[in-house]
């Protein structure tokens, strides 16, 4: 957070044309006996031909803006005399077209708002009072915004071409004040102004929810894109990218994404899982046969080759067992089904066979690591003891395939332990 800009200046008055009211308000003002001031401008205004004169409006924006700096004020009035001293200097300009007193101030009061405004909002947001954190932040950006549009220039500091702290400040006010669209606008600057960082990883993510809840998919869509060059590795921004493109484009073009972020990203474990569970779902589970399921079944064993290498854990492997066991499972019925006597129908038969013993073969050392693994544990969750259970019948079901009864045996035996 920035600490505010306040710039205290003195400037010079010629008191020739001063009626004697607004003397007494400039000798009150040099004595900083702002309250004072404020009640002689205020009887001033009261009038409303004076009201309109800009003179008394300059000097109720100097008023209004000085007092604001009172620390014995609450943040509330505090807010308020800046908002009043704000509007105080636009009038005046509008009612003076040559500009005399702002001029001769080089337009200083404006920065000081914009500073003051911003402070507010950080004191707002830290005593939890979001809204009013929002309203405060949201005057320091119109402030600057008029600062930028006017052209007006200072020595003391240089404005940000697209202010990412107090866009980022207004988004976070406006998201814990509930304040959904007003945070997705404001966020949604930086994303536009193609501005990211670490630093910037949640506004992105915020406005991709944003754009999903509200079905603004063309809006979600922008963003996703960025993201993809930006954030390759967020799980929370791919995971976005992969359901639209599944609603969308079906499996093949979901897989082509998996793809493309895997080989930008390959030691991202959570994306090479998830990769690998929605394929082993689309050939194993779900109702619905998908048309490719060899070529998908060949991809998925790569795919876990790649998420086992990542896993800190031992989920990657339970799969890469269930995968191989499955597909064997798989082959053995294609060779069941195959009736022909015929040459090519018995070679068929042979190596549909072959292909199951061999994936067989496969699954058993990823099938004895998962039971390594949790026969290590001291204890096991249930959903760990029947993912033990089902790996040891699978191991009970290979064996007794390969015709070696003794060592099924053993592996249905220790289905009871630990349970």
């Amino acid at each position: 957070m920035r600490s505010s800009i306040i710039f205290l200046f003195i400037v010079c008055f010629s008191l020739s044309g001063f009626s004697q009211s607004l003397e007494k308000i400039n000798s009150l003002m040099e004595k900083a006996d702002y309250k004072g001031a404020k009640i002689l401008i205020d009887k001033i205004m009261s009038d409303p031909a004076k009201a309109k004169e800009p003179e008394n409006l300059y000097f109720k924006g100097r008023i209004y803006n000085s007092l604001s700096a009172d620390k014995s004020l609450s943040a509330k009035e505090r807010y308020d005399l800046k908002v009043e001293a704000y509007e105080a200097f636009l009038q005046n300009q509008e009612l003076d077209p040559k500009d005399i007193r702002m001029k001769l101030e080089a337009y200083l009061s404006y920065l000081d708002l914009y500073g003051g405004f911003y402070d507010l909002g950080v004191q707002f947001f830290n005593d939890k009072l979001y809204e009013e954190s929002f309203n405060s932040f949201s005057k320091s950006y119109d402030v600057e915004n008029y600062i930028q549009k006017k052209g007006y220039t200072y020595e003391q500091t240089k404005l940000p071409i697209v202010d990412t702290a107090l866009l980022m400040n207004m988004g976070l006010a406006a998201t814990l004040a509930k304040k959904d669209v007003e945070a997705a606008n404001y966020y949604r600057k930086i994303s536009d102004a193609n501005i990211y960082g670490k630093q910037y990883e949640a506004v992105y993510e915020t406005l991709a929810a944003y754009y999903e809840k509200t079905g603004d998919t063309a809006s979600l869509n922008t963003i996703l894109s960025k993201a993809s060059k930006y954030y390759p590795s967020n799980n929370y921004l791919n995971d976005f990218a992969l359901r639209q493109l599944e609603k969308s484009g079906g499996k093949q073009a979901l897989y082509a994404k998996y793809d493309e972020m895997l080989k930008n990203d390959p030691s991202n474990f959570p994306l090479a899982y998830n990769y690998a569970i929605d394929m082993y779902n689309a050939v194993y589970v779900n109702d619905e046969k998908i048309a490719n399921a060899e070529a998908v079944k060949n991809r998925l064993t790569e795919v876990l080759k790649i998420a086992i290498q990542n896993d800190k854990g031992i989920d990657a492997t339970v799969l890469m067992a269930n995968h191989l066991y499955n597909a064997a499972s798989d082959a053995f019925s294609k060779a069941d089904d195959v009736r022909g006597t015929k040459p090519a129908d018995i070679k068929e038969k042979k190596d549909l066979k072959d292909k199951a013993n061999k994936l067989m073969d496969e699954s058993i050392p990823y099938a004895l690591a998962a039971l390594k693994y949790f026969d290590s544990q001291e204890s096991l969750k249930t959903s760990q003891k029947a993912t033990r259970v089902n790996i040891l019948s699978n191991l009970v079901d290979i064996y007794n395939a390969k015709g070696d009864a003794k060592k099924a045996a053993e592996y249905d035996k220790l289905k009871t332990k630990g349970l």
